[in-house]
């Protein structure tokens, strides 16, 4: 979302806005080259297991957020600009429809990469032998 519909403060090509594409987009590429690149193994599980990460972070970024009065991942209202939240509802259910947003483009990047499951007797378990 912060790649597709940025909430920049500064007008570009600013340092400020130059940093958050290449903070945002450096995320989006280490992950590409890890996956993409075959330098993490996916592992069965790994989109349940991935999404727990998230909803945990989310629950300790929402706690700082309640502590400090800060909005971070746009956990207390959306951003000013229009974005992808607006077509997820008012809050509190744009977090709701976020999740499920998350968990679909989770297990949709999950597809190409996956591990190939092998059955017992096939012909890729007796090639491996």
């Amino acid at each position: 979302m912060a790649v597709l519909t940025p909430d920049l403060w500064t007008p570009w090509p600013s340092y400020p806005a130059i940093y958050f594409f290449l903070a945002h987009g450096g995320v989006l590429v280490a992950c590409c080259v890890l996956v993409f690149g075959r330098l993490a193994a996916i592992r069965q599980g790994a989109v349940w297991r991935t999404f727990a990460i998230l909803a945990v972070y989310a629950a300790l970024v929402g706690a700082f957020n309640a502590i400090f009065g800060a909005n971070y991942m746009y956990l207390c209202r959306k951003p000013a600009n229009p974005s992808l939240l607006d077509w997820l509802g008012p809050w509190p259910l744009y977090l709701v429809g976020s999740a499920v947003v998350a968990l679909v483009l989770f297990w949709l990047l999950w597809l190409p990469p996956r591990p190939q499951m092998r059955l017992p007797g096939s012909a890729i378990e007796s090639r491996d032998r």
